[in-house]
């Protein structure tokens, strides 16, 4: 008989992970094209890269949840219902003046400007649903292809299906729709964002 595969361990991560975390997120997302795009001098990319990934982990640790594999190569960070429209407030504390900083004058007023589009076509897909909202999903690079996007996300699923709720989260590769699929979302809409930004909307349903 085939041994069975014991369950990846997944931890729930708090404000002093921060560092291994932020370390994990900006490996993941060190090419991801929206950066680039923001970014396109690779040398100063992976400077904005790590204030990306600490905005969004800061954000997301202190008004939702971050879980992670025991190893920190897989971080899923997600808002649940009730809080997944943070304020202006909330993105200001946690960094997002940073992020920009760091792009310099013009792509960092581009950055600023494209968190309200986010908002845009998420209130367009969800209405006044409550969801719970998929800020990051990245896995290392060395890591990926053993499931550990699965496992991350499996307490969001858990918790979305108990309350019968939907899941949220836009990706920009179309390679990465195919991925998000065999996780169960389905694709709901593509928007074009300032600047030519493709932003593709995917909806997982309650089980």
């Amino acid at each position: 008989m085939t041994p069975l595969r014991e369950p990846i361990a997944v931890d729930r991560l708090a404000p002093r992970d921060e560092r291994a975390a932020v370390a994990s997120l900006s490996a993941a997302f060190a090419n991801y094209e929206f950066l680039a795009a923001l970014c396109p001098d690779p040398g100063r990319r992976r400077w904005v890269t790590e204030a990306f990934a600490r905005f969004l982990f800061r954000l997301t640790v202190r008004t939702g949840v971050v879980y992670a594999t025991r190893d920190r190569a897989a971080i899923a960070c997600a808002l649940p219902p009730g809080r997944e429209w943070p304020s202006e407030w909330d993105y200001v504390r946690c960094g997002a003046l940073s992020v920009a900083w760091r792009l310099r004058v013009r792509s960092g007023l581009w950055f600023m400007r494209l968190g309200s589009w986010f908002d845009i076509t998420r209130e367009r897909q969800m209405g006044e649903r409550p969801h719970w909202y998929v800020h990051l999903l990245g896995v290392r690079p060395e890591s990926q292809g053993r499931g550990l996007s699965r496992a991350v996300m499996r307490p969001i699923f858990d918790a979305a299906d108990r309350d019968r709720v939907p899941v949220y989260l836009e990706t920009m590769p179309q390679a990465n729709v195919a991925i998000y699929k065999k996780l169960g979302f389905g694709l709901v809409g593509y928007t074009e964002l300032p600047g030519g930004v493709p932003n593709r909307e995917m909806v997982r349903e309650p089980r």
